[in-house]
């Protein structure tokens, strides 16, 4: 049996492309399983939006956008206090965009569109003009492209012990030319098998393993510098300079707004 309707969305017109629905959440805070009559955009200012699907648990940080169509069925996860956007997208519209539960990430562009919306405090379109925006914004979304998760997997035979590695000790600071000794390859041939599995380099990997343990551990209440040493950073600053680039705030920010103190 499919889990109900979210009370809130018995009550909405039905989005005309869009609707817009603007909250604030406390950390912590749960949703139980649930679905929605229309395609949802769900975006985020700060920190992580975890969704919890019938197959897999998707992690999304705040510069993506998590798109989920009409009736798929989820239970969602806030870590910390943030300020929450919810556009509902007509059957229209929602045709051009995946069919499945993925990221879009979030382009200058694409944010600065949603940004108008916000500002404005726009929830039903009140114009052609906002139709016209609408419109454009799905048209980057779709250009945009999207992704099935943000730490994505590989059973390839020479990137599977690598990620395993990596993930059993994320400061493991071994660089990709020696890993490629390791498992009898070349550095230019696994630096082209982690884009063509993965969708990025080995670093950018390794630094979103880094992140969320990271967050696991702030979470725990460890001191930044202790979390840098650890994730084989070699001071402090050059970890935050990376979760501030994955995140968009400083660790300690993260601790605050997930303690809910502002």
């Amino acid at each position: 049996m499919l889990p109900s309707y979210s009370a809130i969305d018995l009550q909405l017109p039905p989005p005309a492309p869009l609707y817009f629905r603007y909250e604030q959440f406390m950390a912590n805070t749960d949703f139980e399983p649930h679905r929605h009559p229309w395609g949802q955009i769900n975006r985020i200012s700060l920190g992580l939006l975890e969704l919890v699907l019938d197959d897999r648990r998707l992690i999304a940080p705040a510069d993506y956008l998590v798109w989920v169509p009409a009736e798929m069925a989820h239970a969602a996860h806030v870590r910390q206090a943030m300020d929450y956007l919810s556009v509902y997208v007509s059957p229209a519209l929602a045709a051009r965009l995946p069919d499945r539960v993925c990221l879009i990430e979030q382009t200058p562009l694409v944010r600065a569109l949603l940004e108008d919306f916000r500002q404005r405090e726009v929830a039903a379109m009140g114009d052609a003009w906002d139709v016209r925006q609408a419109e454009l914004l799905v048209e980057h979304l779709v250009r945009a492209g999207s992704v099935d998760s943000y730490l994505p997997d590989s059973s390839d035979r020479q990137l599977q012990p690598i990620l395993a590695a990596i993930r059993a000790t994320p400061g493991d600071n071994t660089t990709l030319g020696r890993w490629a000794q390791r498992v009898h390859s070349t550095e230019r041939t696994l630096a082209r098998r982690f884009q063509q599995q993965l969708g990025m380099s080995f670093v950018q990997w390794r630094n979103r393993v880094r992140l969320l343990q990271a967050l696991a551990w702030l979470k725990e209440g460890w001191p930044v510098q202790d979390i840098a040493a650890q994730l084989g950073y070699g001071t402090p600053s050059a970890f935050i300079a990376m979760f501030g680039k994955q995140v968009g705030f400083s660790p300690e920010r993260y601790r605050r707004q997930m303690r809910g103190e502002g």
